[in-house]
């Protein structure tokens, strides 16, 4: 009774800590206007774009749309690129139907509801659905958590990959028909694209199957939005995709320097802050070096996270938590951006390693797992001045940790085998 009585508290707390306070009115009458959904508005412009037959891709269509709605809503004042699939606007499209003030509130739902489900997906997965504590953990992890609060203030996609990489690994685990997971992880992938780890996890673990499975779906996907709105929009999408390498930045010809942005905790943002000068960051780098050079760091450090992930994939006795965790965190580690946000994908790596080294008795793991819940939850103003020089360019960093330590607990437990069980789900 006492694990359902703290499961029903942490869940109040949930309600008031990361639901109640973005749907706040600000004395405007306009639910939801507590949240500045920068995110949200360009997923939300994209898919009425597409809706209409226009390129969400060109600043001179998006531009004029989100200035036409500021009287409609005063967050319009700015807005981002759509670098998405036109698929990701395409499933949008019955929020993006709605009055901007109500499709907020209605994605705040939708991502609120991918988190407990998350929840839910992870326990299951686990065999622990009928454990009160499980759930509780679990919970935990995403209530007192700077990142899910960012994420939903943000109106940004994490939540929803996050429900859908714990279905993949649920799936798994229970031994669903391949077909079932393929089209999962094809949808993920066509939604956002770091996802598409999942195939060559598939492919590093000799899941044939599963990867064609995969394949077939994103094609089969792929070819009903060609089919709906024409090639050309889909041509345009590889345009912006080279915009997003290292060291280059969607709509940079108007400003924008994403790849240092210090709430860019990805190895190339992090290698530009300590390297390269940039006039008008207002940061210091340690050195006066070239773009080049950071670049090829950021190439070398990305080639040692895909070896680590490669090596644990292909170890047959690994527990499948350990491959699992791998490839998010490699998905979240490639990119040139990885914004701050991005960290709620790992709540259900951190929870499903620090159950299997509780297992297995390794405490040190639990103890590192737990500063990276720690730095991934607390909140931090990675902007602020005192990181802009010296070593507090470090600290402008500090969410990169979290993944880094993330995946090293996932190499550790990979190493430990199955512990004498079968594990391949």
């Amino acid at each position: 009774m006492m694990g359902w009585i703290t499961l029903a508290c942490v869940l109040a707390c949930y309600v008031v800590l990361q639901m109640m306070p973005l749907l706040g009115t600000r004395g405007t009458g306009i639910a939801g206007l507590a949240s500045h959904q920068n995110d949200f508005k360009h997923v939300y412009l994209g898919s009425i774009l597409l809706s209409r037959d226009l390129s969400p891709y060109d600043a001179n269509t998006m531009r004029p749309l989100a200035a036409s709605m500021m009287e409609e809503d005063p967050r319009f004042r700015t807005i981002l690129p759509y670098v998405y699939l036109p698929f990701t606007g395409i499933v949008m499209k019955p929020i993006a139907s709605m009055k901007f003030s109500r499709a907020v509130v209605a994605f705040q739902v939708v991502n609120h509801m991918c988190i407990l489900g998350s929840v839910v997906l992870a326990a299951f997965a686990l065999g622990r659905l009928g454990s009160p504590w499980t759930l509780t953990v679990l919970l935990a992890l995403s209530t007192f958590n700077i990142a899910v609060f960012r994420q939903n203030n943000a109106g940004q996609l994490n939540a929803i990959l996050l429900f859908g990489s714990t279905l993949v690994f649920a799936a798994m685990m229970r031994g669903w028909h391949d077909a079932l997971i393929g089209a999962i992880a094809a949808f993920l992938m066509l939604f956002k694209l770091s996802p598409g780890i999942f195939l060559i996890w598939f492919l590093l673990r000799g899941e044939w199957k599963r990867a064609a499975w995969m394949v077939a779906f994103a094609i089969l996907f792929t070819a009903i939005t060609v089919g709906t709105h024409g090639l050309k929009v889909h041509m345009e999408f590889i345009s912006v995709l080279k915009q997003m390498g290292y060291g280059k930045s969607t709509w940079q010809d108007l400003g924008n320097t994403f790849w240092r942005d210090p709430y860019n905790q990805s190895i190339n943002a992090l290698f530009h802050r300590l390297l390269v000068p940039h006039k008008g960051s207002g940061i210091t780098p340690w050195t006066s070096l070239s773009p080049a050079v950071a670049n090829a760091f950021t190439w070398a450090a990305t080639a040692g996270v895909l070896a680590v992930f490669v090596r644990i994939s292909r170890r047959n006795n690994a527990p499948p938590a350990a491959g699992f965790s791998a490839a998010i965190c490699a998905g979240l580690l490639a990119p040139a951006i990885m914004w701050d946000h991005y960290l709620t994908q790992l709540i259900v790596p951190f929870a499903i390693l620090m159950f299997e080294a509780f297992r297995l008795g390794k405490w040190t793991m639990i103890a590192t797992l737990l500063a990276g819940v720690a730095l991934m939850a607390v909140p931090a103003a990675l902007d602020q001045v005192a990181f802009r020089s010296g070593p507090g360019l470090l600290l402008m960093s500090m969410k990169l940790l979290p993944v880094i330590l993330c995946l090293a607990c996932a190499y550790v437990l990979s190493s430990c085998g199955a512990a004498g069980d079968e594990q391949t789900p």
